[in-house]
């Protein structure tokens, strides 16, 4: 693999936006996801694009990723994230203490404790689950048999964070402690067609034509619960209201993010006779022009 092959997968330049790689990977994880795509070769597409995502989703692991492929990417270059959550890779630089003591004379001890290794546990959760949080007991292997832990997963998760589990990992070397266990989370799209981008939620919501015209109140989904949203009278295609504190919890800071709802005007596809004299007469006192009847038509002609 080379250090372009993520970018293709997600269908973007190696120039490309942060928002632009978040735009690509909602796209394509939504069109790829199991539960939602039955094809054949659907799921494989959908765990590479999850791959790629979770190295070029982080500018951090994306630059690594650019300079020193996916072995820097995945190789431990990564750094400490939030609290005891984590968003680089997983490497045990325990040993480089060994290999510097033999390069510069200072001698290496067989005996000396060491730090075991790092594991890693991939977590699926729903997009409900990554708002609201949850507790799952995880059975992993770490060297002694199967292992069982409980872990608190908070609410406000997206797909790429780690959460890391100090002394979860394989059993240390001469008496050195056990290594740590990074719990990776991968987030299922919505399947009511919510989208997100950190802690603000996005949601594409349909009115008709009356209700955009004359002004209505509506019931729309969040994350939070169903609220009332109130349509202006003359509201085009478009629009877009802001619904604070109706997004996602916020990870690393306190509340939550906002909603945004961008509104789409269904314009009929048919209509019952009376409804078209009620837009025709509509027209007419818009435009102050009544429209012509055939004998009306008939009558300019023979004039």
């Amino acid at each position: 693999m080379n250090n372009t092959e993520y970018y293709d997968r997600l269908g973007v330049d190696k120039n490309a936006s942060q928002d632009d790689i978040k735009k690509a990977y909602r796209k394509l994880s939504k069109k790829y996801h199991p539960d939602l795509n039955q094809e054949p070769g659907a799921e494989e597409k959908y765990k590479e694009v999850q791959e790629a995502f979770e190295t070029l989703g982080d500018p951090q692991k994306r630059a690594q990723y650019d300079q020193f492929g996916p072995a820097g990417a995945n190789g431990g270059f990564g750094g400490q994230g939030f609290g005891g959550y984590q968003q680089g890779g997983f490497g045990d630089f325990s040993d480089l203490g060994d290999i510097f003591s033999q390069m510069f004379g200072g001698g290496f001890d067989p005996n000396r404790p060491r730090k075991g290794q790092d594991l890693q546990y991939r977590m699926r959760l729903s997009f409900e689950e990554a708002i609201t949080g949850k507790e799952e007991i995880i059975k992993f292997n770490r060297g002694d048999g199967p292992h069982e832990i409980k872990v608190t997963v908070p609410a406000g998760v997206e797909t790429g964070q780690q959460m890391r589990l100090a002394g979860q990992g394989e059993e240390g070397v001469n008496g050195g402690p056990r290594g740590d266990l990074f719990v990776v989370f991968q987030v299922a799209p919505s399947k009511d067609g919510f989208e997100r981008d950190g802690a603000d939620v996005f949601l594409e919501q349909k009115i008709s034509f009356t209700s955009a015209a004359l002004g209505d109140e509506i019931q729309v989904k969040t994350v939070q619960g169903d609220v009332k949203l109130k349509i202006p009278a003359g509201t085009q295609t478009g629009k877009q209201f802001r619904l604070r504190g109706k997004g996602a919890p916020r990870l690393r800071g306190t509340g939550n993010g906002d909603q945004y709802v961008t509104i789409f005007v269904e314009v009929p596809t048919s209509m019952t006779k009376d409804q078209k004299k009620a837009l025709e007469a509509f027209q007419e006192a818009m435009t102050g022009k009544k429209k012509k009847s055939f004998f009306d038509k008939l009558e300019e002609l023979t004039e």
